[in-house]
């Protein structure tokens, strides 16, 4: 009796072992920060904030229990690290010069798309003749440190035959800075498309646009995920880049063009400058793909944080892209053609 018992205990036990496991719990709440621009409530104006306005990552999860929240960070990359840190997120997208650093200190993130680009500006008094990046020498200029406008300023130094050395950098959040250049504080500011308006109002004049200098001038950064919720729901990682996906497919089309720039005047920014600020393809500046261009640019960014001493070891980028999401993302789409395969230099493939 005993021994049938025992036989009829192990086949029982390999039949189980044998069915396909159950589908993965869905998690009861995915987080999402941003980077975080305007006042009283703060959006975003990239990619993520059009998945969250157009609903594009909450649909992936229409009649499950999955609820999504977004939060926007006025303190920016920074502020997005202590989260990730503190385990208030799941995912976020922010600018690459934060995310690495992130990644130096052992935050356990994973890159799994491109966010694109974002467009850099200059900004100098008025009553100053500052013309160009050579006309900054010996002179104050506004930044947030550690951030991609602050690889951005330094870059663009580089490019005129400059250095850090051959000015003064004052560190301030964008609300500090709007106010340091209306009082003359400083002489100029560099930052995003939130800056624009300050010519408008005779406060500051516009002298640098980074992408007049071509692909790689523009600031860029990346979508990312904890590792453990990648590893514990793949699923649910595998339908929030489906979500994002197809809000970078969405703002590739022109006919959704102004509709975008609607949403990212939540940030404060009005909609005549948004206009201003993406004069170009948005299908080619939101591309999701991590490519050799992205690689290109990222390495540019882990090159960056050990010049400036932000980071004391390297990151190992080959381990920390998960291609494998996007790239599925954009076959399930077929979106190959929208999105090919860029060089190092942002050029097309051969």
């Amino acid at each position: 009796m005993r021994k049938m018992i025992s036989t009829l205990l192990l086949a029982a036990a390999v039949a189980l072992a044998a069915m396909p496991s159950k589908a993965e719990d869905a998690p009861a709440v995915i987080r999402f920060g941003d980077v975080g621009f305007g006042f009283g409530t703060p959006f975003g104006v990239g990619l993520q904030a059009i998945a969250d306005a157009k609903g594009f990552v909450a649909d992936e999860f229409k009649g499950t229990s999955t609820k999504v929240e977004f939060t926007y960070y006025t303190g920016t990359g920074p502020a997005i690290n202590e989260a990730l840190s503190n385990g208030q997120l799941d995912f976020a997208s922010y600018g690459a010069v934060p995310n690495i650093i992130g990644k130096a200190n052992g935050l356990d993130t994973i890159i799994l798309a491109s966010y694109g680009g974002t467009t850099i500006f200059g900004a100098a008094r008025p009553d100053l003749d500052i013309k160009s990046i050579a006309d900054l020498k010996g002179k104050k200029v506004a930044i947030q440190k550690a951030t991609i406008i602050h690889w951005g300023l330094v870059t663009a130094l580089k490019n005129a035959g400059l250095s850090e050395k051959d000015i003064t950098i004052v560190d301030l959040k964008n609300a500090d800075q709007l106010a340091a250049i209306a009082a003359k504080s400083v002489d100029a500011v560099f930052g995003a498309d939130f800056l624009l308006p300050l010519q408008d109002k005779g406060i500051a004049k516009i002298f640098y646009k980074s992408s007049d200098a071509g692909a790689t001038g523009d600031g860029f950064g990346a979508f990312l995920v904890t590792d453990k919720f990648r590893k514990a729901y793949p699923e649910a990682t595998q339908k929030v880049v489906n979500g994002f996906v197809k809000a970078a497919q969405w703002l590739a089309d022109d006919k959704n063009r102004e509709e975008a720039f609607q949403i990212w005047s939540r940030a404060g920014t009005p909609v005549d400058v948004i206009r201003k600020s993406n004069t170009g393809s948005l299908g080619e500046k939101y591309n999701p793909r991590l490519d050799n261009f992205f690689v290109a640019r990222y390495k540019s960014g882990i090159a960056f944080d050990r010049e400036q001493k932000l980071i004391r070891r390297d990151v190992d980028l080959d381990a920390w892209v998960d291609r494998s999401f996007v790239d599925k993302a954009v076959a399930s789409l077929k979106l190959q053609s929208l999105w090919p395969d860029r060089a190092a230099s942002g050029d097309l493939q051969n």
